[in-house]
């Protein structure tokens, strides 16, 4: 008999031995003790774990074993009833744990990994994902419908949290194809979602880019991460990867750092995110987006930030090809455009329009707020709406090689270098009102910053080459004509 192939079931709290000849073994998961046993068992591709709905396991689901591509290894649940829950109780390093894993999918869970206080707990994660063995490409590891909850204390860092995905001590290796989407993370120390490697580099040499080991087909999308110790998610190492759907709410309540951030990436898109409540003191990175160092063919669309202490930090240590457009924003508390690491010089090329910008009655912002200094920045097709008091602030006068062109201003004096300023009302369908949890599928709570038909907006956008071809809403951008603010279909 090939003994690889005797099919393997955990029921009743024991490991019976079923001569079955099937490649794939499903193991039920039903008590503690099966919990325990299975970690000692070498799953093979076509295997699953599956635990029992409405049970609760303590410790740290720590499988072996790799799928292939025919045949992937997943970690689900069984039964009627609420979620199974692991609890790793602050003494393990995560609630779930793949190392070196290949063709995985996990999906269902709900994991906790506190002792129940405030205090800093070590390094801890709801799921965390380490490759540290060989050099390899790590390829399909998918991390679905997961309720990740309650992580250490009240405590911040950036190497903790959630749900992260890490490649430690290898100068050669990525992650291809890996989905993290449709989780729930609330109440977690550290960061919501994350990743790093140690393989991966961004390098400007020159007028030229050099990257290496950057992750391919990273997909994050549909998560909601609410209340984290520091930022909710951190973007690293990847190449075209795309960020999109997440609602990223009251990050960094440990510490400061802006709601999300790339860094060591190239051509990432940030899109179509809902980013809120970043808000206190710390005087920096306290916004909703962050095009952050090490970065190159940097997209932030699509989004919308309110809420926040202002809606997007631009880093400038080294940083090119920065494109922010078609985002929404609503009542930032102290400004737009944060420039971080503001005696640096190396940020180039970043260009920023077709955004529309709302500031409600009582609220005293700065464009360019804490004082930073704009540098090698384009602005056109912008909408700058103040109903209360408005400044450029004090670092717009030291503006390095910016400008300004064909933006609409409201409450506030065209910039300087403007020659095509428009000064009219951009007469809003009906704007303030957009509210949080944005229904991405309607965006009907955002209608209300489309313009109405005799808007000043409409029609007169300079035309700008390789546009992204839709708007805010997926409106169809005319090859040759363009409108100011997100907004090209009005009312």
């Amino acid at each position: 008999m090939n003994l690889a192939k005797i099919k393997i079931c955990l029921l009743s709290s024991s490991l019976a031995l079923v001569p079955w000849m099937l490649e794939a073994k499903d193991y039920r998961i039903d008590s503690q003790r099966a919990f325990d046993a299975i970690n000692e068992v070498t799953l093979e591709p076509g295997d699953a774990i599956l635990l029992k709905r409405g049970q609760s396991f303590t410790g740290m689901l720590a499988p072996k074993g790799n799928g292939d591509e025919n045949a992937v290894i997943r970690i689900s649940t069984y039964g009627k009833g609420p979620r199974p829950k692991i609890h790793a109780q602050g003494k393990h390093i995560a609630g779930l744990m793949l190392k070196d894993p290949s063709y995985w999918e996990v999906s269902g869970l709900e994991i906790t990994n506190t002792d129940g206080s405030d205090k800093d707990q070590g390094t801890l994660f709801g799921i965390y994902v380490l490759a540290q063995g060989e050099e390899k490409v790590y390829r399909h590891v998918y991390i679905g419908d997961c309720y990740i909850h309650d992580v250490n204390g009240k405590v911040a860092g950036k190497m903790r949290g959630g749900i992260h995905v890490h490649i430690k001590k290898l100068k050669k290796s990525i992650f291809d194809d890996l989905r993290i989407t449709k989780n729930r993370i609330v109440n977690v120390g550290g960061v919501g979602i994350g990743n790093t490697s140690s393989s991966s580099k961004v390098e400007f040499l020159g007028d030229e880019t050099q990257t290496e080991y950057l992750w391919t087909n990273v997909y994050v999308a549909g998560n909601h991460v609410d209340h984290t110790g520091r930022n909710n998610i951190i973007a690293r190492c990847s190449k075209d990867a795309i960020y999109e759907h997440n609602v990223l709410a009251n990050s960094s309540r440990y510490d400061t750092g802006h709601s999300i951030f790339c860094f060591k990436t190239d051509g990432i898109k940030i899109q179509y995110n809902e980013a809120y409540g970043n808000v206190g003191k710390g005087g920096k990175d306290r916004g909703g987006f962050d095009a952050d160092y090490n970065c190159v063919n940097t997209y932030i669309q699509y989004n919308y930030s309110h809420d926040n202490m202002w809606f997007c930090g631009i880093m400038k240590k080294p940083n090119r090809n920065i494109v922010i457009r078609y985002n929404i924003t609503q009542n930032e508390k102290q400004g737009l455009y944060f420039y971080g690491f503001d005696s640096s010089k190396a940020v180039k090329n970043v260009h920023i329009y077709n955004n529309t910008h709302y500031t409600k009655i009582g609220l005293k912002v700065a464009v360019f707020p804490e004082g930073r200094t704009p540098r090698n920045t384009l602005f056109e097709n912008n909408i700058f709406y103040f109903e209360g008091e408005a400044s450029w602030g004090k670092g717009a006068d030291k503006a390095v090689n910016t400008r300004f062109n064909n933006n609409l201003y409201y409450g506030i004096a065209p910039h300087p270098s403007d020659s095509k300023a428009v000064t009219e009302n951009p007469d809003f369908v009906s704007p303030g009102k957009a509210g949080i949890h944005v229904d991405w599928g309607t965006m009907n709570s955002l209608k209300g910053y489309r313009v109405r038909r005799q808007s000043p907006c409409r029609d007169q956008g300079v035309e700008i080459k390789n546009n992204g071809g839709i708007d805010f809403f997926k409106n169809k951008i005319k090859e040759k004509s363009s409108h100011i603010g997100a907004v090209v279909g009005g009312a």
